[in-house]
């Protein structure tokens, strides 16, 4: 009967292993939920002022509208767009980068240039792309390719400079060509730089997109917010910032999945 009981007990607390949450989801929970009914007591008892902020039940409250109407739908579906076929176009960093980073000649022609566009506020040239790609999708899909494309190159670059030179020769001497050596060798050894650079140009896509929005559109994500700070509406235009916040999340956690398929190596 004991060994019965033992072995129920077991099975029980393997049951309660399998199901456990990881720290990693826990921790950011905990925290995040404290700070959530902290602000919200806040609000509660009237410390903050409405107009000047608000507190996250009647934000809550105002994206709930937002999904009751399907205008937030419509902002995410152009803002969504946009961002996509600019992300897509800036994804041309990776054989850039691969190229750049093992041509040492090619790479002391392009530095200063990509130095001097990466490190200009591309922001400020917002009116620039305006003019010359007009008010609608065009201007905004350049923005964010613009911003995009430059984390991706230079963490490619750096990751092909990490590759182990061993590696390199050996593939040489097995007579490897050009093509396989990228491909078998240095591809391999940079993806983790190319994650990394794909996570920096993730948020810097969703930068792009709102300013440009804010600046020179009538619908987006980025417009909306415009709009509703405009019209000193708070709790709406928080709303749309905190909607703006989850898409990123949302987009960081699927890459980190992604990268649990393709590069298993890294996860410890």
């Amino acid at each position: 009967m004991a060994n019965i009981v033992s072995v129920i007990n077991k099975s029980m607390n393997v049951k309660r292993k399998s199901f456990a949450i990881p720290p990693a989801v826990s921790y950011p929970v905990y925290l995040i939920g404290a700070i959530l009914i902290i602000w919200e007591i806040i609000g509660q008892a009237g410390v903050i002022d409405p107009f000047m902020f608000s507190w996250p039940s009647k934000i809550l409250i105002q994206v709930w509208a937002f999904l009751m109407n399907g205008t937030l739908f419509q902002h995410l579906y152009v803002s969504a767009i946009e961002v996509g076929l600019g992300f897509a176009m800036a994804l041309i960093g990776i054989p850039l980068g691969l190229i750049l980073g093992y041509w040492k000649k090619l790479e002391y022609a392009c530095d200063p240039i990509i130095t001097a566009l990466y490190t200009t506020p591309t922001v400020a040239l917002t009116p620039l792309f305006v003019l010359w790609f007009g008010l609608d999708t065009l201007s905004k899909v350049m923005m964010v390719f613009m911003m995009s494309i430059f984390p991706i190159l230079i963490n490619t670059m750096a990751g092909v400079k990490t590759t182990d030179s061993s590696l390199i020769k050996a593939a040489r001497s097995y007579g490897a060509t050009e093509f396989q050596l990228f491909k078998e060798v240095i591809f391999p050894s940079t993806l983790s730089y190319i994650i990394t650079g794909i996570r920096l140009a993730i948020g810097r896509a969703l930068i792009a997109v709102v300013v440009a929005e804010m600046l020179a559109a009538n619908k987006g994500i980025g417009y909306a917010i415009r709009h509703a700070s405009e019209l000193f509406r708070t709790s709406e235009y928080l709303g749309y910032v905190g909607v703006l916040m989850v898409c990123s999340i949302v987009l960081t956690i699927l890459l980190k999945m992604m990268e649990r398929k393709i590069a298993p190596w890294r996860q410890h």
